[in-house]
């Protein structure tokens, strides 16, 4: 029987325990109006129960995205930067032999400052990090209700551990259960095309602030604090990490991390789940891409 619906009885009233108890009367004949009454009642809580949800999700993501293009090819139109050479001495080299061995003349392309790069990423952070905030106040509930936003004092140590743990353990175990299928692929090359461009200390700082504080605060906002509440309306909890999680990894479009992320999407999507709040993801994912970029920019690890 729905919640809310009181059954029409014409049994006679009897008596019942109160709330400590106590013996009270209780009848279960009510009115055909007051069962009306809970009907338009549970209705209308129905309708206003969300006031947004996957269409707000998906303008989000294709607003940002169009946001982010608009601003790399206003750059990229009105620039001399090379944005698809990469970087480092070995790729000048590389461009100068070439141009050398046909005959052409030299004109080493140069990539865009990592500066720059840091600055094209603000649309995208705005939209996936900001626009959900917008909805929550403005539409919904608040950004603890809608989002999970908040944090404890115990978030920052768990969390940093767990995406520590998850980058040093998890992933080398991830490819090396997948080494019979994919053989020996270089996972990072997508990231090293940035964290090659670090080779003064302001532009390592800024690797650090891309990739340690902006992707993890504005990815966690949208994909466990909005997406993942909004699929778990209508999926269980562990199909709605799941989804959030597939999302998450496909949205990077980088097919050799895929499986990584998938993995480590769930857990992001689990310490979301279970504790209620973001606070706990926000940081793992700081410890994830934090581990990563030391090793990528101080060569680390690994070759």
């Amino acid at each position: 029987m729905p919640k809310g619906r009181v059954p029409v009885a014409e049994t006679p009233a009897r008596r019942s325990k109160g709330l400590f108890g106590g013996a009270s009367r209780t009848s279960t004949a009510p009115t055909q109006s007051t069962t009306d009454d809970a009907d338009q009642s549970e209705s209308s809580s129905a309708k206003k129960k969300y006031a947004y949800g996957a269409g707000a999700l998906i303008l989000i993501f294709i607003g940002a995205q169009l946001a982010s293009s608009v601003v790399y090819g206003l750059v990229e139109a009105n620039t001399s930067y090379d944005f698809t050479s990469p970087a480092g001495v070995g790729a000048a080299i590389g461009q100068a032999s070439s141009q050398y061995a046909t005959g052409t003349a030299f004109a080493i392309a140069v990539p865009p400052p990592l500066w720059l790069t840091a600055l094209m990423q603000i649309p995208l952070w705005v939209g996936l990090g900001g626009a959900p905030i917008w909805f929550a106040v403005k539409k919904g509930k608040g950004i603890v209700t809608d989002l999970g936003l908040r944090m404890r004092a115990l978030d920052a140590p768990i969390g940093l551990a767990i995406g520590i743990a998850s980058q040093l353990i998890l992933v080398p175990l991830v490819y090396l259960a997948l080494r019979p299928l994919l053989g020996v692929k270089d996972v990072s090359a997508a990231a090293r095309e940035l964290t090659d461009r670090a080779t003064d200390p302001l532009s390592i700082v800024l690797v650090f602030l891309i990739v340690g504080i902006g992707a993890p605060i504005a990815e966690e906002i949208y994909f466990r604090g909005m997406a993942q509440r909004i699929f778990g309306r209508r999926l269980g909890p562990w199909a709605a990490i799941m989804a959030a999680a597939a999302f998450f990894a496909l949205t990077h479009l980088q097919p050799l991390q895929f499986p990584a992320l998938l993995l480590f999407g769930v857990i992001l999507g689990f310490m979301a789940w279970r504790t209620g709040r973001i606070g706990p993801s926000i940081w793992a994912h700081v410890g994830f891409n934090v581990v990563a970029a030391i090793g990528l920019v101080f060569h680390i690890g690994p070759s």
